[in-house]
């Protein structure tokens, strides 16, 4: 008898304690049903382990599905089904420890990945640094440089559909890619990007900078040189170079990123150079301080022939009319830096997560459409689901828009969770959720 109670009062104790930590959850700002998350496999049984599930790669496939990849210390691929409602790990990207802002899709609906190390991690920086002109940067270079020392360089994948979402994946399963080689030894790749033609990828290195292309037709690899040949530490990671974190392809053939001081460059494929606009991207410059810091892009999104939607390191957004040579600032939604993913909703709205590493993201959106309301700040993003589930989402680095408009937003933490949003929630009034703490 004393051992049923013993029982019952281990099971109140626990139930009492969960509802408790329920109540403290923050919620956001916006019809809270409206935002879910999914494990990412099935938990203890193919579920991604914990120290290799962050997520900063994200793809709405055309198929419907959506296809992302881990970083850690091995790199995952996995899928979303809408028609199961869930995650499924497609195996372990061999030899990867990560994948960055790196996934495309053919016209064949062939998935391809680039991979390379922890991208997400910062650097253990050397603490006795000499004393002289620019040493930091110089000692800052040498501790970058030398995390990929003995790196053979990141790979570029090909992942059939057809042939390998249909498989069972344990953990120690590989992932059923083809390897179609290293286009930078001893770099990560950082930025992946088809052509609209589908039979060209463009890719930008980290930390070297390389821009480079592969022929899907010939599986030729092509090196450009240097992207960017200045060596910046914008932050708000000063472990990082400024290296930009997005491509993006026109339907001219050209590629737009940013590159050395802060402007918009395009790689033309007719002469094969890379070439300055002039025109300048959003953030902080300090000029007057001797600093060679400049801004890089983190998304770019093509919208429409000659439109091209993007965002900064310093937390702007901004849109390129490529036709008239115009760069106009839209706006920033936080006084913090960086907007850390970004995605073009079906109702015109750009979604996008904002936030440093050392303090909780929110989401916001900008309406693009004629009603012309500007910035919504959606809050953080917790989900309630007490007594079964419940999670604040701190980091996150990846979203994409599915096919039908449903948001995807991939965790950045460990334990990463892939999150969704479904659009057409009402902002509550004051943009202040009446149930959280004050």
């Amino acid at each position: 008898m004393k051992r049923y109670t013993l029982f019952f009062v281990i099971a109140f104790f626990i139930t009492f304690c969960t509802v408790v930590h329920s109540q403290k959850s923050v919620n956001p700002n916006f019809e809270t049903h409206r935002l879910d998350y999914r494990d990412i496999g099935y938990p203890a049984a193919t579920e991604i382990p914990a120290d290799d599930s962050p997520i900063a790669s994200l793809l709405a496939h055309s198929g419907g599905k959506i296809y992302g990849a881990t970083t850690g210390k091995q790199s995952y691929l996995f899928v979303y089904d809408f028609r199961t409602n869930k995650v499924s790990p497609l195996g372990k990207l061999p030899g990867a420890k990560g994948v960055h802002h790196a996934m495309a899709e053919d016209g064949n609906g062939y998935v391809y990945i680039g991979t390379g190390l922890n991208e997400l991690e910062l650097l253990t920086l050397t603490r006795d640094i000499p004393y002289g002109r620019r040493m930091i940067e110089y000692q800052l270079w040498d501790d970058i440089k030398n995390k990929y020392k003995d790196f053979e360089g990141g790979h570029i994948f090909l992942y059939d559909p057809a042939k390998g979402d249909g498989d069972i994946y344990f953990i120690e399963s590989n992932a059923q890619v083809k390897d179609l080689g290293t286009p930078v030894p001893g770099n990560s790749i950082y930025a992946l990007a088809i052509n609209q033609r589908k039979d060209k990828l463009y890719g930008i290195s980290y930390p070297d900078a390389i821009f480079f292309e592969l022929d899907l037709a010939t599986g030729k690899i092509k090196n450009h040189g240097e992207w960017l040949t200045m060596k910046s530490y914008p932050g708000p990671e000063r472990s990082w170079r400024g290296v930009p974190r997005a491509l993006v392809c026109l339907p001219d053939g050209k590629v737009c990123s940013s590159g050395d001081n802060g402007l918009i460059y395009f790689f033309d494929p007719a002469t094969g150079k890379i070439q300055s606009s002039g025109m300048r991207i959003p953030g902080e410059y300090w000029e007057t301080q001797n600093y060679n810091g400049f801004p890089v892009v983190e998304q770019l999104i093509l919208d429409g022939d000659s439109s091209i939607l993007g965002s900064s390191s310093d937390g702007f957004i901004f849109r390129i009319n490529v036709a008239g040579h115009r760069l106009t600032v839209l706006g920033k939604p936080r006084v913090e830096r960086r907007v850390r993913a970004m995605t073009l909703g079906l109702d015109r709205r750009l979604y996008m997560i904002c936030g440093e590493k050392d303090n909780v993201c929110r989401m916001f959106s900008f309406d693009l459409s004629e009603r012309q309301e500007g910035f919504l700040d959606y809050g953080v993003l917790g989900v309630d689901r007490s007594p079964y589930y419940s999670k604040i989402g701190y980091q996150f680095d990846a979203m994409c828009t599915a096919a039908d408009g449903t948001i995807f937003i991939g965790e950045g933490d460990r334990r990463a969770k892939l999150f969704f949003y479904i659009p057409g929630g009402q902002i509550m009034k004051g943009g202040l959720n009446p149930t959280n703490p004050r």
